[in-house]
């Protein structure tokens, strides 16, 4: 979200204290007229109020805080980490016919999952008996052929021809045996499909029950095998702050239990997401301690590093002709229109470099009210219509 965004609604919201100011300097109600607020003078975008004018009431000032103190609060999701983890898919179609392991149960590469009742695998196998039987016999007539051509009985066309069919039979068997390596139990005609574990780890999650139909294409992974005691974080970064955090930047994540893990972000991503318009950053938990669970949703905190300026509440920037204005206050009823270059923060805030010294106080409710009496002020007073910042 950008600060021009982010200042909009606030200033909508500041609706409603500017028409009570307004309904009082009209003298609405049973009041006299003789009772209406004296009219604030206003020169060049500064504006001055007499010591009692009840218009004070609806505007309130907030100091501005130190630009370097200042950090990024963002979105982000928990999820398991990519190297250390594996979703497990059937790789043909069939129905789950028994389940071998139970979601937390530690497991080994190679272990049993769960098997598949699968005609299409059961095709496969048949395929790969055939293929062995086939191999023997086109040995055994490669043998004869040879004995045969020794002898002046077989000619050299029949020897290259039995020498070929031998070599295909090879490859039939080579290809047979890699499909048996790759998904087990391929030495047996039995449809059962053998679901295994690729890698070490834990049985974290599980999403199939004896009888579900299965198939490569499903949406959803049959099962996923990972290490909870790592896990990475995954943070959205609003395009517009992505070239400032940079790896190396230190997270600290808020648990449910009250604690804050502190972690460090190792890759920023080099593109923008076209969807949400976001640049995503990830940094590695240790998560020994479950205090987090994949899929968790947080907000995580990045510290930003020094780079002076000041930060202030988004209530305080108004956007005027395409253009972000603060009012600063600058004593008793005197205010001071400023422009500003405000970038996001994060959680409600804003950063301006330069234009606002250390210790300002600007207007954060009724600035579209001071607003409204510069753009109503006589031209010979504001110097034109007042809408351009001073």
């Amino acid at each position: 979200m950008t600060p021009r965004d982010n200042t909009q609604p606030r200033a909508r919201r500041a609706v409603l204290p500017a028409l009570l100011a307004l309904a009082l300097l009209s003298g609405c109600g049973r009041e006299p007229a003789t009772h209406a607020d004296p009219a604030p003078a206003v020169t060049a975008g500064q504006i001055q109020f007499p010591a009692d004018s009840r218009q004070l009431e609806v505007l309130r000032s907030e100091a501005v805080g130190e630009g370097a103190s200042a950090s990024l609060q963002l979105p982000g999701r928990i999820v398991w980490d990519e190297t250390r983890s594996s979703a497990l898919r059937s790789p043909m179609p069939g129905q789950v016919s028994r389940i071998e392991a139970q979601p937390g149960q530690k497991v080994k590469a190679g272990q049993v999952i769960a098997w598949i009742t699968s005609p299409e695998f059961g095709q496969a196998q048949a395929e790969g008996v055939r293929g062995q039987a086939e191999l023997q016999q086109a040995r055994r007539e490669l043998e004869r052929t040879r004995e045969l051509h020794a002898a002046g009985v077989a000619s050299g066309r029949e020897l290259d021809e039995a020498e070929a069919h031998f070599a295909g039979s090879q490859a039939d068997h080579a290809r047979a045996a890699a499909f048996a390596t790759a998904y087990g139990n391929g030495n047996r005609v039995d449809q059962r499909l053998p679901l295994r574990a690729p890698i070490d780890g834990v049985l974290v999650e599980r999403r199939m029950s004896p009888g579900m139909n299965v198939g490569p294409d499903s949406e959803q992974p049959l099962a996923v095998i990972g290490d909870p005691d790592r896990l990475w974080l995954l943070l959205d970064i609003p395009e517009s702050l992505a070239g400032r955090l940079q790896p190396g930047m230190q997270v600290r994540v808020p648990a449910a239990d009250g604690s804050t893990l502190q972690a460090t972000l190792q890759h920023v991503d080099d593109f923008v997401d076209s969807e949400r318009r976001v640049v995503q950053a990830r940094a590695e938990l240790d998560n020994r301690n479950r205090s987090f669970k994949a899929g968790q949703y947080v907000r995580a905190q990045v510290a930003l590093p020094g780079q002076g300026g000041v930060s202030l509440p988004d209530a305080a920037v108004l956007l005027i002709d395409g253009k972000q204005v603060v009012f600063v206050e600058e004593g008793k009823g005197h205010y001071a229109r400023r422009a500003v270059q405000a970038e996001e923060l994060g959680d409600g805030r804003l950063w301006v470099r330069e234009g606002l010294p250390a210790g300002s106080r600007v207007v954060v409710e009724g600035g579209l009210l001071l607003q409204q009496l510069v753009d109503t002020a006589p031209a010979t007073s504001t110097s034109g219509t007042g809408r351009a910042a001073p």
